[in-house]
């Protein structure tokens, strides 16, 4: 039976609604998100209490949200207020208001649990071993500081993009004096923390600027892959965006390509946050991350109830089966081939001029390349290639998912109708084009050796002799029809191999 989870997120700027499915064999996908303007810590700087109109905004946001679990049918709500709420002295009223009138009883987190929840959703969808995280919200900055996995140092800072735009007054245009004043108390409020200094480890970003950030640099480059989750950008890119965005009017920004209208009037006070985490830890490179909160609470819930770690150990293998799974793949059949695919490509890595890197996206084309069955069968590898492209998939870059799309669309033979295609023409060169095609071919050669899905290969040798490729197949029992689809890639492996193939078998 499916289990429907309600994730609500009510934020200082912003409130977001995911729903999640969960399914019998224990595979889970998003199914809806919403995300509304709330702007519920405006005009809290002076009295600390929240404001008539802000409270409206969110009991009005809350009723439609809870029209929308309602619809879903959801089985449970998970719902979390953060620095608007704990830090309003009216903060309990509201929230006791908001389960009168929506049915939402919300938790109201502390910032230790925020950034610990932002870490959980960062740390399961990124592939990343130290750095620094922080999730800029309206109101508070949480920053964790990751070595090896593990949380070193944690901390939520008191200011965010809505609080220092009504401090500093940056709603429009803003002069030099202003913008150093503002940058001085960063600076300040950073070098605080002697655990900041100098980390020379990547800056990965959470919450609605650092996405905004994403999308503005996507667009400067014209950037085919519609996806700001693990898009990176290094400091120089950085700091282009920086400049526009400081020298600009309200009205210009809002017409800024890539950034959110409803952002417009507090991305000055964001941007520079940015800037100052940047400058003080010296990182290499700012990473988005599409995940935090939201995600980290449900997969703290999801991974308590299969009595799981709250961290994966290998993010892109649970991602993987979670997409085979969530796509009604046959795990059996998915699990050889994958296993057949990989002895293959120990076997003739050398003679295929294969890096090692190589061999994780062949694993994921392996695991997934019969998902496209799920729209039709008659041309799933078309199918699989774009379920592949679009995936939820965690630890791989997004050119290395767009290859492991094409190597899964190509299983059945290379087609020309990739090159034609815009996001995969300009992510991937001529020799992606030729790596995509060498381990197409191993795939096809894996999937040939269990085309009855009877698993009578047990296992597969893979040799370089002289003047032929040589496959030793380890059998139960003889297998004729995998032997005849064998043939079919003997001229693939003429040409990518250079070599004739030979079939050898071993009865076990």
């Amino acid at each position: 039976m499916t289990e429907r989870i309600a994730i609500i997120d009510l934020g200082s700027n912003s409130a977001r609604l995911i729903v999640m499915h969960v399914y019998e064999k224990g595979a889970y996908n998003l199914v809806y998100n919403q995300k509304e303007s709330v702007r519920l810590s405006e005009g809290m700087n002076a009295t600390l209490h929240l404001q008539p109109e802000a409270i409206g905004r969110a009991l009005s946001t809350l009723k439609i949200f809870a029209h929308m679990c309602q619809l879903f049918q959801v089985d449970k709500i998970i719902g979390v207020a953060t620095a608007a709420v704990r830090n309003a002295k009216n903060g309990d009223q509201f929230i006791a208001l908001a389960e009168r009138e929506t049915g939402i009883l919300l938790d109201v987190i502390s910032g230790e649990l925020e950034a610990e929840l932002g870490f959980i959703g960062a740390m399961n969808t990124i592939d990343l071993t130290d750095g620094l995280l922080f999730d800029l919200g309206g109101g508070s900055t949480e920053l964790t500081l990751v070595k090896n996995r593990q949380i070193k140092q944690s901390i939520s800072l008191p200011f965010g993009a809505v609080t220092l735009t009504e401090r500093f007054g940056l709603q429009d245009k803003v002069n030099d004096a202003k913008i150093a004043e503002l940058q001085a108390f960063i600076q300040a409020q950073l070098a605080s923390l002697p655990w900041l200094k100098r980390i020379f480890a990547p800056l990965v970003g959470i919450g609605g600027t650092a996405r905004n950030i994403a999308k503005i640099d996507q667009r400067l480059k014209n950037y085919p892959f519609a996806k700001v989750h693990n898009y990176r950008l290094g400091p120089l890119s950085f700091d282009q965006i920086l400049e526009l965005i400081d020298k600009t009017s309200l009205a210009q920004r809002r017409k800024l390509p890539g950034l959110s209208s409803e952002r417009a009037d507090i991305i000055i006070a964001g941007v520079n946050i940015v800037k100052g985490l940047l400058d003080i830890t010296q990182a290499p490179q700012l990473v988005i991350s599409g995940c935090g909160v939201r995600e980290g609470l449900f997969l703290q819930y999801y991974q308590a109830k299969y009595q799981q770690p709250p961290i994966m150990k290998n993010i892109l293998e649970h991602s993987t089966h979670n997409v085979l799974l969530a796509h009604e793949g046959d795990p059996n059949h998915a699990y050889h081939i994958a296993a057949l695919a990989e002895t293959l490509f120990d076997g003739w890595q050398d003679h295929l001029a294969l890096r090692s890197g190589d061999k994780k996206l062949l694993k994921v084309a392996a695991l997934l390349h019969d998902i496209g069955i799920t729209i039709n069968y008659y041309d799933h590898p078309r199918h699989s290639s774009y379920l592949i492209e679009n995936a939820r998939l965690f630890g791989l870059t997004h050119r290395e998912q767009i290859l492991a799309a094409v190597i899964a669309g190509w299983h059945n033979g290379t087609s020309a109708k990739y090159y034609r295609n815009r996001i995969y023409s300009e992510f991937l060169d001529e020799g992606d084009w030729h790596i995509a095609r060498k381990l197409a071919m191993l795939l096809a050669i894996a999937e040939c050796l269990d085309v009855t899905q009877m698993g009578l290969v047990k296992t597969v040798q893979a040799l370089i002799k002289t003047k032929a490729a040589v496959l030793k197949l380890y059998l139960s029992e003889p297998a004729p029809i995998e032997r005849q689809a064998l043939q079919k890639c003997d001229k693939w492996i003429k040409k990518d191999l250079g070599l004739a193939l030979e079939i050898e078998e071993c009865f076990i």
